[in-house]
């Protein structure tokens, strides 16, 4: 419990209700679903339970926000009343069920299970009905003193967030949007990192504390297009506290090479040779992102040869030891001015032209002076208070809080438990897991969602028509609050990675252990007895010996983060008290022998995720039958695995993702849960797939080896559900593409498919189609003219290593296209002028492309800024020089010269 003021905050309501939801959604689907393998005597008791554990639900729902100090003993005792009585609940009745199961799966009678199985749900029953009394007794004891300060109807609309609101804004935005104060910092560090007379290789280290905003600056800096201009090399790498050397290394040199498993494999000191070799000669940037010791500098710094040509190394750091160690120029990062700080906050609570009530601004002003101008602080109280309705109320708690502060480690700490505690409580537990995962964890979005969904965190709502929409739902609000980042993006604009900053890593993974939810194990091997264990040592713990004195029968998830270089030849998963585990993350373990001994007996697994060398076949998968996501690859490059047959045929199974070359049938029967499938190979003249089987599928991959026959894949018009589909070819003469398309495709990636222009017609007349990438020869030869009335929604075009040279097209064949994407397109000279005249056009970005396609593509911009006084962007990522370009190259240089003497006029005066 923390207390501020008047007021306490329960933080107990947040796991409570996480663990409930878990147990509801259990008895939902596996005790009220038809179920061949269930004998249930009563029915009726069941649907009892389902009622008392949504009463349950919706009370710690509902009383997860503060609470006043006179109420605060009997909620905490209550909620963790409710927490114990739902654990115990939730494992004994998974136990149960885990034994018809394990009977049903012998062949033998499950009576006898099932009647152990009625008896615990009656006793589960019992306890609940228990645990309801005590609430109605707490619901009416608040409502007798409540209401006489309030009215009914103001509580009422309090909880179900019908107040009004002031803020007009709660969307997600480009973090951009919301970044004030750095101008003078940008133009200081652009001078020291590109001025011509320093030719020396020099460090320039950005110091601060954590939140300051040290990240974020650096961030700009290297975006900024006169430093992108002027260094040929640029490459980012975040250390953190626990550096990982190798890990540093693939890093870097991932943004400067073309990343093969050749250089993955590489050890230490051959990814450093070949990381200085790549450097020599070239000018450089290297941003080195929080760095927490003197000797992740030590450990990497030889790899950055003295070019004398102007090569520069960003540093970010914390700590002042570490800043007057790596570097001779020290840019101390200083807290945001008042003015900064109150641009920074009202854009985001309030919106750009919002008109801020004085009551409101007089409280902001305050709230602003306990968060000390720190950035972080700054933008995640705003992002609480854009959420929470204009509760004036609120805000005085807020600004109380923050009182009287001493420090401002301390400002910033109370301020994410602020921000936390009026979190609602569904969201609680989805913040908290990201303690599991490795500080400055760059994770996959839907990676993330599909544990929320494993972990059971999602309380069932009728308008998301999938848990995953929900689950989506859930990240966008964390990110509307600030206190999640979207750090990569699609090229559609969907957030495809996220992370969270490590100072709010660090009250994750505090919350949670606090909680007892979370064990974090690291080099020492200390295991306790929690709900999530989070493996980030550099060797595998899990042995015979670890298990001795310990009962893990709370464990229900096993995720791995540690080193990527974990090599296991063996690995045990046998022991009792890992029976009820639903999370096995061993992605980043390179295992040597198919399948960890023990997997098939976990019978509970939900999510499975594998990196494996060896034959699959003979695995018993057939045993999981809760088994939401498998994601299982090889880790050495051309080694396909061998899998069972039947892996579609799991009835749980919703998302399966294999490599390219994994063969995989559809399944024999109907199944109606499968929303992602990656990939499903197509090799035989005879096969034609039947797509009704899967007919909810959303995203699919499908790889051709093998002759077929154009009426191969025509089923495919069947998925009225797919949004998004992709074709591989392997070995294959000839592809045809299918008779009809899903209907409501909205986006299509084609891969050495060696089309004719000519097809693209069949393309062109998809309805809804709003996303086409072209790749690796996806379509053959020199020229492409498009039909009209074609593409009417297409809004996203890539076009990727074709040998196109002439492109006869204009503003009619793509009415509403916003982004060109053109990569390596070396036969190609020029955008077609006319797409000037697209009215929606908003970027073009060019890759590996030679300059007079560069040209042509400004020269558009151009026409467009002068007709129209529109602004359309163009993005040029490594101009491909030849010797056409030598001229151009030149008046660049000279526009390069010119700005730097300008900087030198303002700095130096």
């Amino acid at each position: 419990m923390v207390e501020t003021n008047n007021s306490t905050y329960s933080k107990s309501s947040s796991m409570a209700f996480a663990v409930v939801t878990s147990l509801l959604e259990i008895v939902e689907k596996h005790l009220l679903q038809p179920n061949s393998s269930l004998v249930l005597y009563s029915r009726e008791m069941v649907v009892s339970l389902s009622k008392k554990l949504r009463f349950v639900q919706a009370f710690l729902e509902e009383f997860g926000a503060k609470t006043d100090n006179w109420e605060a003993n009997n909620k905490e005792s209550l909620e963790a009343e409710i927490l114990d009585v739902a654990a115990e609940a939730e494992s004994k009745v998974e136990s149960e069920l885990g034994q018809v199961y394990v009977v049903a799966n012998r062949g033998d009678s499950v009576v006898s299970a099932c009647q152990k199985l009625h008896q615990t749900l009656q006793q589960v029953l019992k306890d609940f009905e228990d645990v309801e009394v005590k609430i109605l007794m707490e619901k009416t004891n608040t409502n007798s003193l409540v209401i006489g300060s309030s009215t009914e109807s103001s509580v009422q609309a309090y909880f179900t967030g019908s107040v009004g609101s002031i803020t007009g804004k709660n969307t997600l935005e480009p973090e951009n949007s919301v970044i004030v104060g750095f101008n003078k910092d940008i133009k200081k560090i652009t001078y020291r990192l590109i001025r011509l007379p320093r030719v020396k290789r020099d460090v320039l280290t950005l110091v601060g504390l954590g939140g300051i905003g040290k990240t974020t600056l650096a961030n700009m800096v290297y975006t900024n297009s006169l430093v992108a201009f002027h260094f040929p090399i640029r490459a980012w790498v975040v250390v953190s506290k626990e550096h990982n050397v190798k890990e540093m290394l693939v890093c870097l040199l991932g943004c400067i090479v073309p990343m093969t498993s050749e250089i993955s494999n590489k050890d230490e000191e051959q990814l450093a040779e070949q990381l200085r070799k790549s450097l020599i000669g070239h000018r450089y940037l290297i941003v080195l992102d929080d760095v927490w010791s003197i000797a992740a500098w030590d450990a990497i710094q030889g790899c950055f040869p003295d070019n004398s040509n102007g090569s520069r190394i960003l540093l970010t750091t914390r700590f002042t030891e570490v800043a007057v160690y790596t570097s001779e120029y020290l840019h101390a990062m200083k807290a945001q001015t008042q003015d900064d700080s109150w641009k920074l906050f009202s854009r985001k609570v309030f919106g750009l032209k919002q008109i801020v009530p004085q009551e409101y601004k007089s409280l902001g002003k305050r709230i602003l002076d306990g968060c000390y101008g720190l950035p972080l602080a700054i933008v995640v109280m705003a992002g609480l208070l854009a959420t929470l309705e204009g509760s004036i109320e609120i805000w005085r708690d807020a600004a109380k809080t923050l009182d009287g502060m001493d420090s401002a480690e301390n400002r910033i700490s109370r301020v994410l438990s602020l921000s936390y505690n009026y979190l609602p409580t569904h969201l609680k537990a989805c913040l908290l897991y990201f303690g599991v995962f490795r500080e400055d964890s760059d994770i996959p979005v839907k990676k993330l969602i599909s544990l929320w969904v494993a972990e059971g965190f999602l309380k069932a709502k009728k308008k998301y028509k999938s848990m995953e929409k929900q689950a989506e739902s859930y990240l966008h609000d964390l990110i509307d609050r600030s206190l999640v980042q979207a750090n990569e993006l699609s090229i559609d604009g969907k957030i495809k990675s996220c992370k969270v900053h490590d100072r709010l890593h660090e009250f994750c993974m505090r919350e949670a252990k606090k909680e007892n939810f979370l064990s974090v194990i690291n080099g020492n091997h200390v295991q306790e007895d929690r709900r999530w264990m989070s493996f980030q040592s550099r060797s595998w713990p899990v042995t015979q010996t670890s298990y001795e004195n310990h009962t893990f029968h709370k464990i229900r998830s096993i995720l791995y983060s540690g080193n990527k270089d974990l090599y296991l030849s063996k690995c045990r998963l046998v022991n009792p008290h890992l029976k009820l585990l639903r999370v096995l993350d061993l992605s980043l373990v390179k295992y040597s022998h198919s399948m960890p001994i023990g997997i098939a007996d976990l019978i509970h697994l939900r999510y499975l995720a594998l990196n494996t060398i060896g034959s699959l076949y003979k695995f018993r998968l057939f045993k999981l039958q809760n088994l939401q996501t498998l994601a299982i690859c090889s880790w050495i490059e051309g080694y396909p695995l061998q899998l069972p047959y039947g892996i579609l045929d799991l009835p749980q199974l919703r998302h399966l993702h294999l490599e390219r070359k994994s063969s995989q049938c559809l399944p024999s029967l109907v199944q109606g849960n499968l929303l992602t499938l990656y990939w499903l190979r197509v090799g035989s003249l005879d096969e034609k797939p039947n797509f009704r089987v899967v007919p909810n599928l959303k995203e699919l991959g499908i790889y051709i080896e093998g002759e077929m026959t154009p009426s191969c894949l025509e089923s495919l018009v069947h998925l009225r559900r797919l949004e998004k589909l992709k074709f591989d070819m392997g070995r294959v003469e000839r592809f045809y593409l299918p008779s009809g398309f899903p209907p409501n495709l909205k986006k299509l990636t084609l891969r050495y498919t060696f089309l004719p222009w000519e097809e693209m017609s069949i393309i062109g007349q998809l309805p809804n189609l709003e996303v086409l990438k072209l790749k690796d020869f996806a379509f053959c030869g020199s020229k492409w003219e498009p039909t009209k009335w074609g593409f009417r929604g297409l809004k996203i075009l890539l076009v990727e290593r074709l040998d196109l040279k002439h492109w006869n097209a204009n503003a009619e064949h793509f009415p509403v296209l916003e982004l060109l994407v053109l990569k390596h397109c070396w036969d190609l000279k020029r955008v077609p002028v006319t797409f000037a005249n697209i009215k929606t056009l908003k970027s073009i970005v060019l890759e590996s492309c030679y300059s007079s396609l560069v040209t042509s593509a400004n020269n558009i911009a151009g026409k467009v800024q002068r007709k129209e006084n529109r602004i359309l962007r163009v993005y040029d990522h490594g101009t491909k020089v030849g010797l056409s370009s030598i001229l151009i190259h030149n008046s660049e240089l000279l526009v390069l010269c010119l700005l730097i003497w300008w900087i030198d006029i303002i700095f130096i005066s």
